[in-house]
């Protein structure tokens, strides 16, 4: 069994090894919680003092200080020469490091960044070793990095998904390397019996079981297994997002609708009133004038009535009391 793994570790060697290795710039690897200390040599002379990160602009300044040393949060920088190598260098560092930390940094003297001395940092979630088993929780479009403990500094170092048999994802038997999304690496000045791997840009098929494996050529294997479970959040938050943003503008203008609806409510009520009203009055308007008319008519007929006609009225009345 161990003849058969070797083989396909020698299999796998050979056809990763053209993997592009990452030597340019100096890494820094750090576990989350760590305190980051580097020493910039030979530096131009200058007399701003500036540790930055990324493009060195806004939010990237951590320190920009003409003082000998300056304190900015989590971020310091020290100033000092050494006369006898006649160099200005200058120390800058990083507590209580996050995963957020990690990327290019800068650290120089003037403002001229094109003269700084560049080094990237690394910050892993969490150190682990094989004894336990490690679940990570994360979101599409995030990145993970894991620090992989070992007992031996290994000569080959291999990261897998799955149990290493056929899906190899990176290999190295140097410091550093790096192919797409995916990168493995130690610190030069550091034992190899601590590796980082890193996945960026995860996505929901990333979800699945991991391996660092560490290889020694007397024989000798050790791995860490650890699973990444990858939500795809992403378009459920810009849904939410979308909802938020059509709530917000019904909200916007419901003050409006309101307004026009409690209008023509208004305006219905008022004239259903108004007709109702008119209505009674029409009613009311057409009884008062039947009676008077009647009224009227009763005592029209009597004022047209000729004196005649009263006489023969009253004869009638008379002739009719004497029978």
């Amino acid at each position: 069994m161990i003849c058969h793994m070797l083989f396909c570790f020698f299999v796998l060697s050979f056809q990763v090894r053209n993997i592009s290795s990452v030597d340019e710039i100096n890494h820094f690897h750090r576990v989350a919680g760590e305190d980051l200390n580097i020493i910039c040599y030979g530096l131009s002379s200058g007399t701003l003092r500036i540790f930055c990160r990324e493009n060195c602009e806004g939010e990237n300044v951590l320190v920009n200080t003409t003082s000998k040393k300056a304190v900015n949060g989590r971020s310091t920088a020290e100033y000092f020469e050494r006369a006898y190598e006649k160099s200005f260098n200058l120390s800058v560092g990083i507590s209580n490091l996050t995963h957020t930390d990690s990327g290019l940094h800068k650290c120089g003297l003037g403002d001229n960044t094109a003269t700084f001395t560049e080094f990237k940092v690394v910050v892993a979630e969490a150190q682990l070793d094989g004894n336990s088993d490690h679940h990570f929780y994360k979101e599409s479009g995030s990145w993970l990095t894991v620090a992989c403990s070992f007992s031996f500094s290994g000569t080959n170092k291999y990261f897998c998904r799955g149990d290493c048999g056929e899906d190899v994802l990176l290999y190295t038997d140097g410091v550093r390397a790096q192919s797409g999304r995916y990168s493995i690496g130690h610190d030069k000045s550091a034992k190899s019996n601590i590796f980082y791997v890193t996945i960026k840009n995860l996505t929901r098929f990333d979800s699945g079981q991991y391996r660092c494996l560490s290889y020694l050529n007397s024989g000798t294997i050790s791995h860490v297994d650890f699973h990444i479970n990858v939500s795809d959040v992403t378009s459920g938050t810009t849904d939410q997002s979308r909802l938020y943003q059509n709530n917000g503008a019904t909200s916007g203008d419901l003050p409006l609708i309101v307004i026009v609806v409690a209008l023509a409510v208004t305006v219905i009520l008022l004239s259903a009133a108004l007709l109702v009203s008119c209505r009674r009055r029409s009613l009311q308007g057409s009884g008062i004038i039947d009676s008077t008319s009647h009224k009227q008519m009763e005592s029209v007929v009597f004022e047209q009535s000729t004196s005649g006609d009263l006489i023969y009225q009253n004869l009638k009345l008379a002739s009719k009391n004497q029978q």
